[in-house]
């Protein structure tokens, strides 16, 4: 990591801002993970990093429902009524592509795409748990484009 970028992102001494304070992941697993792979150390990547495992807990949840509704003939009523969402409105949801996050003001921050922003009440219909749980275990902040 660039000690320099970081510190002049961040802060010094006692202005120092920490983007990860309030996270509560396994670091050493993370930064070991990624340093078996290649990546580069950097708060961006460790972020990146995070909130791809985070992301995949959606798209898993976004698939039991896919595979236990497949064959269902009324599938789209079943899913209204046990996920206030229709089984299209389900398939639609691509947690992989319509959530981004970034560094800002020395939080980490994660938002609907500007092609998902659409998708945000229905995000919040399916996955509203498992959005605070993503907060909670990494203090994140989700910044929401109409709530």
């Amino acid at each position: 990591m660039n000690e320099g970028l970081y510190n002049a992102v961040f802060g010094y001494g006692e202005n120092k801002i920490d983007p990860f304070e309030l996270t509560a992941v396994d670091f050493d697993r993370i930064i070991s993970d990624m340093r078996l792979v290649g990546y580069e150390i950097t708060s961006l990547n460790i972020v990146q990093q995070i909130m791809l495992e985070e992301i995949d807990t959606l798209i898993k949840a976004k698939s039991k429902i896919i595979e236990a509704t497949m064959d269902m003939d009324n599938k789209d009523d079943y899913c209204r009524q046990k996920f206030g969402l229709s089984f299209k409105d389900i398939d639609a949801l691509d947690p992989q592509h319509d959530i981004e996050f970034d560094i800002k003001s020395g939080k980490v921050i994660f938002f609907m795409s500007h092609d998902a922003v659409h998708k945000e009440e229905a995000y919040f219909t399916m996955f509203k748990k498992y959005i605070e749980g993503i907060t909670a275990r990494t203090g994140f902040q989700y910044m929401s484009h109409s709530r």
